[in-house]
């Protein structure tokens, strides 16, 4: 009976940090990822457990048993997309080796979530968990903690749910606090210093959240991208500021007819709701044309660079006009519903049909650009 010694790496740190692509098949081969792996990053415990199964390999061998050893490693967004990955390396080297029962080596419950796929394809004897050890002392601790939040990953699971929390903490204890000064009349100036822990909770919220999913790098990237493209003479900022301007435009047409509309009641007849649909109502089309003069700015700035047409441009702004269609179909609804538009039911049916028919226009380009880019691909291939 042949054993295969199974190293899962879900989340794909292998190919993440040294560009070794699964599955990783024969010791020689895993032995070099592992190394390659350590070196890129010392601390990866992936590496620990692609050289724990090398260990369990070798006491197989010791024993006379007829073994193998496989890492099969998944992709960065871990769920459906890494597990398919793995399912198929899988099969890719249950073909190649034929075993008949496999030993799981992981590092963790995430790794350890594709157990049913494989145990439905494989007779699995065993499951062997890679903990790595670590200093006792405070500064160990310290030091691990510290290096924890600063894996991107660590920082989404643990610190962005924390960051919601200090949010709608904050947001809840403003708005109690908001709605009573606003009822006093604005005497109450002593409320004011009691929304500081709103505040803080709203600012520290979002602080971590842009720290988390670091948004400072990324504006910092997008603003010397910016700097570039304008010394090579790019259309696509200015477009960008007529498509910023629609918006903003939009928004204050959106504030101004929720004036009105507030103004034309007594303050008792007065609905927030309806103010909100009428705010949406006079700004979704701004909305919409502002995104249609930004991924214009975009398509043109790439045809004239590369003379070609990007047809994902395309696709993008006829989505965003489905989109146009099917919201502003669905706030006519509810203003019909809540009895404040008199518009006819057959023109709001019109509308959200017509931004279903685009938006199915939308996904039929997409997949039919999709499968030509891929034909030309392989035709290339060969």
């Amino acid at each position: 009976m042949k054993t295969l010694v199974l190293c899962v790496d879900r989340d794909d740190d292998l190919g993440t940090k040294t560009g070794i692509s699964g599955p990783v098949i024969g010791r020689e081969e895993n032995l070099k990822a592992s190394m390659a792996l350590g070196l890129a990053d010392p601390e990866e415990v992936d590496a620990n457990t692609i050289l724990s199964g090398l260990q369990l390999y070798d006491d197989l061998v010791r024993r006379g048993m007829d073994a193998e050893v496989a890492t099969i490693s998944g992709d960065s967004h871990v769920g459906f997309q890494s597990d398919l990955i793995l399912t198929t390396q899988l099969e890719n080297v249950l073909e190649v080796v034929k075993p008949d029962r496999a030993i799981l080596v992981s590092d963790g419950a995430e790794d350890e979530a594709i157990y049913p796929v494989i145990s439905s394809r494989i007779k699995i004897d065993s499951v062997k968990r890679v903990y790595v050890k670590q200093s006792r002392s405070i500064e160990g601790t310290y030091y691990m903690i510290m290096r924890t939040l600063q894996d991107e990953k660590m920082r989404r699971r643990w610190v962005v749910p924390v960051s919601l929390v200090l949010i709608i903490w904050g947001l809840l204890s403003l708005t109690v606090k908001l709605v009573e000064f606003f009822e006093g009349g604005g005497s109450d100036i002593g409320l004011l210093s009691q929304m500081a822990f709103g505040v803080i909770g709203v600012v520290l919220g979002l602080y971590l959240i842009g720290w988390s999913y670091r948004w400072a790098e990324r504006v910092g990237e997008r603003f010397t991208r910016m700097k570039r493209s304008v010394r090579q003479g790019s259309l696509a900022i200015p477009f960008a500021i007529v498509g910023l301007v629609l918006v903003v435009v939009g928004v204050l047409i959106g504030y101004d007819m929720a004036q009105a509309y507030n103004e034309s009641l007594l303050p008792s007849e007065r609905s927030f709701a309806i103010s909100i649909l009428v705010f949406a109502s006079g700004s979704v089309w701004f909305t919409v044309f502002g995104v249609f003069a930004y991924e214009s700015g975009k398509a043109i700035t790439v045809f004239l660079q590369t003379g070609k047409v990007r047809w994902s441009f395309i696709v993008m702004m006829v989505s965003v006009l489905a989109t146009g269609f099917i919201v502003q179909g669905s706030l006519d609804a509810l203003g019909y519903f809540l009895k404040h538009s008199e518009h006819d039911l057959v023109i709001i049916f019109s509308e959200m049909i017509t931004g279903i028919m685009i938006a199915i226009f939308s996904s039929v380009l997409n997949a039919s650009l999709r499968r030509e880019a891929e034909r030309k691909s392989v035709a290339q291939g060969a």
